[in-house]
C-alpha cells in the first residue's frame, strides 16, 4: 500500500485514484479518502491543495463514441465523391484510413491539452513556490517533511517549520519553532538558513539537529555531519543577514544560545557518534600503546579535536580495549589510567596531566 502520509501535493496529483475522488468520480461506497484525510489531520492543508489543483487542471479524456465516428467516417468518405465507384475492398481500406486520420487528430488535440495542462500546472507550482508554506506536527511521531531543493527535515510533535517565501531562487530560508532533524542538499550557490528567534544556522550542505522551542529554555544546534555557521541575529530587521559572534561547528560539536545573556557557546552534543571508522591496525584494542596515539585514535573516530602536550605524555602507555563505551566514557578511563583530567573547552577536549615518569 502507498504511504500517502509522506506525499506532497505533485505527488497526490499524480495518483489517478486520488484524481477520481478529487473529481467525485469514485463509487458513491468507495469512503477511503473521506476516512483517510479524518484520521490524518496533519495532511489536511497537503490534500486540500492537491484537490485544488486537479480541479483546475482537469483534463477530460477522449471519448470515442461508434456511431459518431461512423458518421464522421462516412462525411469523410461522402466528400471524396468516389466511394461508389471504389471496389469493396479497396472501400475498405479507406475507411481504416480515415479512421486513423480521425482518431489521430483526436489524440493530437488531446496531446495538446495535456501539454497545455502541463504548462499551467508548472505556472501554478512556480506561483505556489512565490507563497510561503508552513507545516505544523500535531502528531506525536516525528513527521518528515521534503522540500523542494531534495532537502529533508524531520520535524518533532508539536514543532512547526515555515518556508519562507521564493525559496531556492537565490537562497534557502526556513523559520523554526520547537525541534528539528535537517539534511540539507548540498548547494554552495543557493546558501540553506534556519531562522530560530535571534539565532541563525547557515549551512551548505550537511546534517544536524537544532532545538528552539518558544519557552526560557535555550537554543541548541548540534552538527551530525559536514559543518554548520551559526550567528545571532541582529535586531534590526534590515541587518537580516549580517554576522555577530558567528561560531562555525564540525561534527559532534554544538552551539548554545543562553538567552539569560544573549551569548552563544560552543562546547560538544552530549552524545557524540563515531563519524570515521578506523583502520584495522588502528582500532580500540590497545597493548602498551602510547596515550598521545590514543588521543590521536579517538580524535579520528569522533571528529573531535583533543588538545594535549605530547611531550608531556609520551611516557603514558595504555594497555586494553574501548570498544564499548559512550565517548565520555572512554576518555575518563583513558584519563584515569593516567592520573590526568579532561575539559570540555570551545567545542574541544583539553587534557590536564603531570606525565608519566
Amino acid at each position: 500500500m502507498k504511504n500517502y502520509s509522506q506525499y506532497q501535493p505533485d505527488d497526490f496529483v499524480q495518483d489517478p485514484y486520488f484524481r477520481k475522488w478529487a473529481l467525485g468520480e469514485l463509487p458513491p461506497d468507495d469512503r477511503f479518502w473521506t476516512t483517510w484525510q479524518a484520521t490524518h489531520p496533519e495532511q489536511y492543508e497537503v490534500l486540500e491543495q492537491a484537490k485544488t489543483l486537479v480541479i483546475a487542471l482537469r483534463i477530460e479524456s477522449p471519448t470515442f463514441d461508434p456511431q459518431e465516428t461512423e458518421s464522421a467516417i462516412q462525411q469523410i468518405l461522402a466528400k471524396t465523391e468516389i466511394s461508389r465507384h471504389i471496389p469493396f475492398y479497396r472501400l475498405r481500406w479507406l475507411q481504416i484510413a480515415a479512421t486513423i486520420l480521425l482518431i489521430s487528430g483526436l489524440g493530437y488535440a488531446f496531446w495538446l491539452n495535456r501539454e497545455e495542462a502541463a504548462i499551467s500546472q508548472t505556472s501554478l507550482v512556480q506561483r505556489a513556490s512565490d507563497q510561503p508554506r508552513e507545516e505544523f506536527n500535531s502528531s506525536t511521531v516525528p513527521k518528515t517533511v521534503r522540500l523542494a531543493d531534495g532537502s529533508t527535515v524531520v520535524l518533532e510533535p508539536a514543532s512547526r517549520l515555515r518556508i519562507l517565501a521564493g525559496f531556492g531562487d537565490t537562497k534557502r530560508e526556513v523559520q523554526l519553532a520547537g525541534e528539528a532533524f535537517f539534511e540539507v542538499a548540498k548547494n554552495p550557490e543557493k546558501p540553506f538558513l534556519v531562522y530560530t528567534g535571534n539565532v541563525v544556522t547557515k549551512v551548505l550542505g550537511t546534517s544536524f539537529r537544532i532545538k528552539a522551542y518558544d519557552t526560557d529554555a535555550n537554543v541548541s544546534v548540534a552538527v551530525r555531519t559536514g559543518k554548520v555557521t551559526v550567528f545571532k541575529q541582529k535586531d534590526q530587521p534590515e541587518s537580516r543577514a549580517s554576522l555577530s559572534d558567528e561560531i562555525i561547528l564540525t561534527p559532534n560539536q554544538q552551539a548554545v544560545f543562553v538567552k539569560a545573556d544573549e551569548r552563544l557557546v560552543k562546547t560538544l552534543v552530549e552524545k557524540p557518534v563515531i563519524v570515521s571508522k578506523l583502520p584495522a591496525l588502528q582500532s580500540f584494542d590497545f597493548t602498551e600503546t602510547p596515550i598521545p596515539q590514543v588521543f590521536g585514535a579517538l580524535e579520528k573516530a569522533y571528529g573531535v579535536k583533543m588538545v594535549f602536550d605530547p611531550d608531556l605524555l609520551k611516557d603514558c602507555n595504555l594497555t586494553g580495549a574501548l570498544t564499548s563505551g559512550t565517548f565520555y566514557e572512554k576518555l575518563t578511563l583513558v584519563c584515569e589510567t593516567i592520573q590526568a583530567r579532561y575539559e570540555i573547552v570551545d567545542g574541544q577536549v583539553v587534557i590536564y596531566g603531570k606525565g608519566c615518569k
